[in-house]
């Protein structure tokens, strides 16, 4: 029964990139609300639960069950205060908002049970082929003209065979330390090359701001790194290579970059909010919100008002996902940066509860990868980590989307240090 139902989460896992993909279907084309993707995402949990209650022997059982019966208590509570404050109509959207929210530390709590007892089920290179799958899924697509677009209006871009851009752009960006690793381990320089170009193709096509400030930063740590290496081993010869290398690559860049989505996006962006120069948008706080933020800052104050203006019961418990229910001001607008919309629709117990199993595993995980001796994994998984918590931060749809959030779980729980 055990090897069953371990193989039988390692399969779901390993077919995340194509569960996506017949999401997005489903969504895009058939306009199917519960989909396939929705299905196996909480049949994991099922499973991994399973696995905890019933198989499961470790010692810490008992406070992995404790910390679950307390997420269910407060969903309980969470769905009485909205049945209470709202109506029976809205209770089936806040409870859906509500448990795909807390999807992420309640797989968290089961997954850790689970590779405590099983290292080997999801490795670094089961990760790098993943990450691999969700490229050609976005890159074939737009080669071949056949991709969804990223944005519905005005602004350009393909995303593939994926269903939101936020959400395929942090993935790509969380993961990619990983594939950047495996492809300096693999000392494959054709390979490298054409999948770094597929890689940075994909970036500039979907249009988005993430993946791109997420590769620059990873280039920037990687090359800095390798700077120090050659000037303190003193090899200047490869260091000479690696200037002219660089140069070589900001001529090409400075040269392809206007023709991409990502160039004609932002050139959008700024004709819509009236900026010649984009040196202006820093001078003024609601046009750099506009054009760095997405207006998330806008919404941010606008849900803060909801929330100090809601009953003591509301700001303990959240105000739920349909702010000013029932009246003119009526919104189910997210904020989409993570912390806040748990903050805010979850409450201040709400809040606690949550970020006190993240920031628990966050913290183990960093005590146990920081005694890692090998200096390009441990570079690989800091920047992953680093990622996860800024894009949660700044972008939104790490933490609070399933298909997202399987990852950083699955990044929390990584104590590998070498591919399988």
């Amino acid at each position: 029964m055990k090897e069953k139902l371990v193989k039988t989460i390692q399969i779901i896992i390993l077919l995340s990139p194509f569960l996506d993909m017949v999401t997005a279907f489903m969504l895009q084309c058939l306009n199917i609300d519960f989909t396939i993707g929705m299905f196996f995402r909480f049949l994991l949990i099922i499973l991994s639960f399973g696995y905890l209650v019933f198989i499961y022997k470790e010692n810490d059982k008992k406070y992995l069950l404790l910390t679950l019966g307390l997420i269910f208590i407060y969903l309980l509570s969470f769905g009485l205060i909205m049945f209470i404050n709202k109506d029976f109509n809205s209770l089936l959207y806040e409870l859906k908002n509500a448990i795909k929210t807390f999807y992420f530390p309640v797989l968290l709590i089961t997954f850790y049970a689970l590779f405590k007892e099983n290292k080997d089920l999801i490795t670094s290179k089961h990760l790098v082929i993943l990450y691999l799958i969700y490229l050609l899924g976005i890159f074939i697509p737009d080669i071949l003209g056949i991709g969804f677009d990223t944005y519905e209006i005005s602004k350009t871009g393909s995303i593939g065979f994926f269903n939101t851009a936020n959400e395929i752009s942090a993935i790509i960006s969380i993961l990619m330390p990983f594939f950047l690793l495996y492809l300096f381990k693999k000392h494959n320089f054709f390979l490298t090359i054409i999948l770094i170009a597929i890689l940075v193709y994909n970036l500039l096509s979907m249009g988005t701001k993430g993946p791109l400030l997420s590769f620059a930063i990873i280039i920037f740590v990687i090359i800095f790194m390798y700077i120090i290496y050659l000037a303190h081993e003193k090899l200047y010869k490869k260091l000479t290579y690696l200037v002219i290398t660089l140069f070589i690559f900001i001529l090409f860049a400075s040269f392809y970059l206007p023709r991409t989505a990502f160039y004609q996006n932002i050139k959008i962006h700024l004709d819509f909010l009236g900026v010649d120069n984009v040196l202006d948008v820093f001078k003024d706080k609601e046009l750099f919100d506009h054009f760095v933020f997405s207006s998330r800052l806008k919404f941010l104050g606008n849900t803060f008002d909801s929330y100090e203006e809601a009953p003591i019961l509301s700001k303990l418990f959240g105000i739920g996902y349909i702010e000013n229910y029932n009246t003119s001001l009526e919104s189910t607008k997210m904020i989409e940066m993570d912390y806040f919309d748990i903050l805010f629709r979850h409450g201040i117990l709400g809040f606690i509860l949550y970020m006190s199993i993240y920031l628990y595993f966050l913290i183990k995980a960093f005590k146990i990868n920081k005694k890692s001796k090998n200096i390009p994994y441990k570079v690989s998984y800091f920047l992953s980590l680093f990622l996860t918590i800024v894009l949660a931060f700044i972008t939104g749809h790490v933490l609070l989307a399933p298909a997202v959030s399987t990852f950083v779980v699955l990044l929390l729980i990584k104590k590998e240090e070498k591919y399988a």
